[in-house]
């Protein structure tokens, strides 16, 4: 993380800053002006940022993207706005509202506000998107966009789960059927059938990120039909998953995700899939001030880039349920993932033609 993710998202803030050749802010914080192109050259333009999520707050990863822009503003005085929209219709709306008060560098975090942003970029020319989704290689010239490899992470928490389960069943509670949730989703699986293919896997989507209740109701059907380890990965509704497990008694367990989100469910969560985007996005930004080159030949973020990680609890308690054969099994699989020896599954196709099988010794 610390010494590839911060240059890679360096070069691609560096399109915003040379795109906008010599735009200056207005005295509202407004860009005027046209974008004379991409060169290597430093533009004086004062950025403003903003973002739209469906509630900040829950340690979901917008939460985990605000932090870096707020650091970016304590750090380097960056103006910074943010907005809730409880409603994906209202997603145009939201950005519009950003770009209105200022904002010229807006980062949208997930999927379901891919289809507003293409709108209001195609508006405003000048002003640039972080899609931190997915890859959009055929995106206008003023989105910027990469994916995470978070099926890599993903594989490992379900390798872990697979290892541990004493039912032989453990699950996962995804938010939507977008391509981020669904590469979660495959390599959870392939981890868990990789380890222990007799493995029962149990998925099931809530429909929300932000709905605590749905996430503790689909969570609890999962312990109650024997699952005693579950994954999450929907934002505010993980909160209710957290809360299942902690019913769910002795024996049951849990995955976290966003920054690790330990703190609430000590007991319970054992690992969390991250993905540690606040310091890059501060990196990001950090950057876009003071250099004008810019490479974007990076789509994707996984283990290899430490765009993604399964993080262990600090928790000794949690920590002396894996043997040292687990642990050196979880290592292995991750130095295997980063030589490009184990490729993990993202999509349905892949999952299906899978065929990775791991002995633990």
């Amino acid at each position: 993380m610390k010494k590839i993710i911060p240059l890679m998202l360096c070069t691609v803030t560096a399109i915003f800053l040379t795109a906008c050749g010599g735009q200056k802010a207005d005295s509202n914080g407004t860009n005027s002006g046209v974008a004379e192109g991409k060169t290597e050259e430093k533009a004086d333009t004062q950025l403003v940022t903003g973002m739209i999520a469906y509630a900040f707050g829950t340690q979901s990863f917008a939460d985990d993207v605000l932090a870096g822009l707020v650091q970016a503003k304590e750090e380097l005085g960056i103006p910074h706005y943010e907005l809730e929209i409880a409603d994906v219709s209202e997603t145009a709306s939201g950005f519009r509202t950003l770009i209105q008060q200022g904002a010229n560098f807006v980062v949208a975090s997930s999927a379901e506000y891919c289809d507003g942003m293409l709108e209001v970029a195609g508006e405003y020319p000048d002003v640039y998107f972080l899609y931190l989704a997915e890859y959009l290689p055929d995106s206008p010239a003023n989105v910027i966009s990469f994916e995470y490899r978070e099926n890599e992470a993903a594989f490992l928490a379900g390798a872990l789960g697979g290892m541990k389960t004493k039912s032989n069943k453990i699950g996962a509670v995804l938010a939507m059927s977008e391509p981020l949730q669904l590469r979660y989703q495959y390599g959870y699986m392939a981890g868990a059938k990789a380890v222990n293919p007799d493995c029962e896997v149990m998925i099931t989507f809530t429909n929300s990120y932000a709905d605590t209740n749905i996430g503790y109701e689909h969570a609890n059907a999962m312990y109650s039909q024997g699952c005693d380890f579950v994954g999450c990965y929907s934002g505010a509704c993980n909160l209710g998953v957290f809360q299942a497990a902690e019913e769910a008694g002795d024996g049951n367990y849990c995955f976290g995700a966003a920054n690790g989100q330990f703190d609430k469910s000590y007991e319970k969560i054992i690992a969390s899939v991250v993905k540690p985007v606040n310091e890059a996005i501060a990196a990001l930004l950090r950057d876009a001030q003071s250099t004008g080159k810019f490479d974007t030949s990076i789509s994707s973020l996984g283990i290899k880039e430490e765009g993604v990680k399964l993080l262990f609890t600090d928790n000794e308690n949690l920590l002396s349920l894996l043997t040292e054969e687990e642990k050196k099994a979880i290592e292995d699989l991750s130095a295997r993932i980063v030589s490009g020896e184990l490729k993990v599954p993202g999509t349905e196709a892949d999952f299906n033609s899978f065929s990775y099988t791991y002995e633990v010794k």
